[in-house]
């Protein structure tokens, strides 16, 4: 048994885009020819013809209709690209920041491993020298660990607030994929509507 994929790639094959108008012109046209050359008036026939037409503009409208709503969603796509551009642009300056930061924090505990080897040279001399500067370079070290301490917050802070604007990228994206595909099947559904109805 024909997938329903198989069944759509068949009448599109057929078709084209228009769903059967192609047939129903030409059917249409065959019955405008008919009727023209009868002599008698066929009702039935005159009925056929206005039913063709009626499908024909209906065809048409709808055409105009799925035409604008590709139109807008179109332009939606572009506003939510650009928002998207804007965030990847955001979040690749966020990683240069957490960069930088990261440099700092790592000098920072480099200049500590540097003090705390100035104070064994310094504690070699006068004692009460160097115990003052001992306490200096203790003040020092607490406020070097404090930003640190700080950078390092600052640092998963940024790494958070990255994870999560990526996540919303992807649901974003998603979204757009699962509209695109419902917009996709509706068009479909209604060819298939279309197609139907002729005679």
């Amino acid at each position: 048994m024909a997938s329903d994929d198989d069944v759509i790639r068949k009448r599109l094959l057929i078709d084209g885009d228009g769903g059967g108008d192609e047939r129903r012109l030409n059917a249409l046209m065959k019955l405008f020819i008919k009727w023209c050359n009868s002599n008698d008036t066929d009702v039935s026939t005159h009925q056929r013809m206005l039913s063709f037409l009626a499908v024909g503009e209906f065809a048409m409208a709808k055409s105009s209709f799925v035409y604008e709503m590709n139109m807008k969603q179109m332009e939606k796509y572009q506003q939510l690209q650009e928002q998207i551009d804007e965030n990847v642009s955001f979040a690749k300056e966020e990683i240069e920041k957490c960069k930088l930061e990261l440099s700092e924090a790592r000098l920072v505990r480099k200049n500590r491993k540097e003090y705390d080897a100035l104070a064994v040279v310094l504690k070699q001399p006068d004692r009460k020298q160097t115990e003052q500067q001992i306490g200096a370079l203790k003040i020092d070290l607490q406020e070097l660990e404090a930003t640190e301490l700080k950078l390092l917050e600052k640092l998963d802070l940024r790494k958070k607030q990255f994870h999560a604007l990526l996540t919303s990228i992807n649901q974003l994206q998603t979204m757009l994929n699962e509209v695109e595909e419902k917009n996709e099947a509706d068009v479909t559904d209604d060819s298939d509507i279309t197609m139907d109805t002729t005679p």
